[in-house]
């Protein structure tokens, strides 16, 4: 079996399969597709990566414009499964396992947030280079552009992880809770590079990527995972991790909803004025 350097090694027989789920953030989604089109174009051409554009049943305005970038930079557009305005839970991890399971001839999965923008060239190939130097590492997540000015260095890691949270369930009509517990660390999905193998794939197929929440009466046991959390809790009981990159990129957080911190106005006008800068060139 080939290990993560092997395949760095011999980048012909890499075949990197990228994922970017949209619901009604047609505008980013589309800044998403070009920059990565604008930062991987040999990647894109020589068929080692692949990117698919995996839309919730969007009906914004935008959405003529992405499917009209995925046209133009030959980059997949196809429905999900799973209709997020029909749906009774977030669907973004039913999502990301049906793109898994559908792609096994992937040797690595690029999992890419709407909101995500591309600001270096081979941004993949960085990555890809810094998983061959660490076997112990089941996926590389990039820096997020706005919490390393913000937060501090190296808090792209643990977004929102750690503060005690008072939870509640409903099984059945049955109340569970109050109970408390932490906001679990997790693989944050918004830019990930993950090795296809065969734990993955199961953990994909059996525990899927979705959000998780851990009922239990020690706070240091139960919690919320939200997407990809459970998979990364599950990934470390085989000695797996997850790393940051030393690659950057940007991260509007919060365009489907209103974040007092960070108001999706100025994130549109933002998205817009480098739209019209990708378009015209």
């Amino acid at each position: 079996m080939k290990t993560h350097e092997d395949e760095a090694n011999d980048l012909n027989e890499v075949r990197i399969e990228a994922c970017i789920v949209n619901h009604n953030t047609s505008e980013f989604a589309e800044l998403a597709v070009r920059t990565l089109a604008a930062t991987h174009a040999d990647w894109l051409s020589s068929g080692r990566l692949g990117a698919t554009v995996v839309d919730n049943h969007s009906t914004d305005q935008g959405l003529t414009d992405v499917k009209a970038a995925c046209r133009e930079l030959d980059v997949r557009f196809r429905q999900s499964a799973w209709p997020a305005a029909q749906a009774p839970v977030n669907t973004h991890g039913d999502v990301l396992r049906d793109f898994v399971v559908g792609h096994e001839a992937a040797t690595h999965f690029l999992f890419i947030d709407t909101d995500v923008y591309f600001l270096a060239q081979d941004t993949v190939g960085v990555m890809l280079a810094e998983l061959a130097s660490r076997p112990d590492v089941w996926a590389m997540q990039a820096r997020f552009a706005w919490a390393e000015e913000n937060r501090g260095l190296g808090s792209s890691l643990t977004v929102e992880a750690g503060p005690t949270q008072q939870l509640w369930a409903n099984i059945d009509g049955a109340s569970v809770g109050p109970f408390a517990g932490p906001y679990k660390p997790r693989c944050h999905p918004a830019l990930a590079l993950v090795p296809n193998t065969a734990a993955f794939r199961k953990v994909a197929d059996i525990i899927g990527l979705s959000a998780a929440l851990i009922i239990a009466a020690d706070p240091s046991t139960a919690g919320f995972a939200d997407t990809f959390g459970l998979a990364s809790l599950v990934m470390q009981t085989h000695g797996l991790r997850y790393a940051l990159s030393e690659v950057t990129v940007g991260h509007y957080y919060g365009v489907s909803y209103e974040d007092s911190d960070q108001p999706v106005a100025g994130k549109i006008v933002d998205c817009r004025q480098r739209l019209a800068e990708l378009r015209s060139a």
